[in-house]
């Protein structure tokens, strides 16, 4: 039962290490997904400003050769694709406008997340200083009680141990219990008077019908 405890306790830890560190780990995820979005929003950004100068040369074209055309028709056609240009322009203006302020975003909550991470990891070292250091005093109690039960278990008589053994596999706990009158002590299911008095009065121990946990007379104080 005390190596029960102790694993039990054991296999615990490492959840509670993941506790601690899942903030971390949100915020770390947090600050790689922002990083790369503000390395896509820059790289558009550039793309943008390179179609706006593109844009831009091709309306001071049209708007240069507006003084060179001879025909009224000529003349419109130059006046709509300045047009075109223009809008052109005032669109790519607005996507890098928004671009520029997503960045702006991005980059301040970036900052926020980096001084989040070093409050966080700060507070987390105890913690989790103390998870490792509970960790290798159980590891090391574990040993010396799995030690001190192979001594015990070689002592026990062979059919009696192979009947616990198969109980401590399946994790039937506790495996052995004292009888209670003349009632098991685990289901609370009757024995027999010629059990409870091989058990009482010789020592013997029976293995429960009902539960199948092995039943022993508890010595009187």
């Amino acid at each position: 039962m005390r190596i029960v405890e102790l694993s039990t306790r054991r296999d615990q830890l490492p959840v509670r290490r993941a506790e601690v560190a899942s903030e971390i780990i949100a915020l770390e995820n947090e600050k790689q997904g922002l990083e790369d979005a503000v390395e896509r929003a820059r790289l558009d950004r550039r793309n943008r400003e390179g179609e706006l100068e593109v844009q831009q040369r091709q309306r001071d074209k049209y708007e240069a050769q507006l003084n060179q055309v001879k025909t009224n028709v000529a003349y419109s056609a130059l006046l709509t694709e300045i047009q075109g240009a223009k809008r052109t322009i005032g669109e790519l203006e607005t996507e890098v406008l928004e671009l520029m302020d997503t960045i702006e975003q991005d980059t301040n909550r970036l900052a926020e997340i980096e001084v989040e991470l070093a409050q966080k990891r700060e507070a987390a070292h105890d913690e989790l200083q103390s998870i490792d250091s509970e960790t290798a005093a159980l590891d090391q109690q574990l040993a010396t009680e799995e030690r001190r039960r192979n001594l015990v278990a070689e002592k026990v008589d062979d059919q009696l141990y192979r009947v616990y053994d198969r109980l401590r596999r399946v994790q039937r706990f506790p495996a052995l219990v004292p009888l209670h009158g003349s009632a098991c002590g685990s289901c609370h299911g009757y024995f027999p008077p010629q059990v409870v008095r091989e058990i009482t009065h010789h020592g013997r121990i029976y293995t429960c019908e009902a539960c199948g946990v092995l039943v022993y007379a508890a010595h009187e104080e």
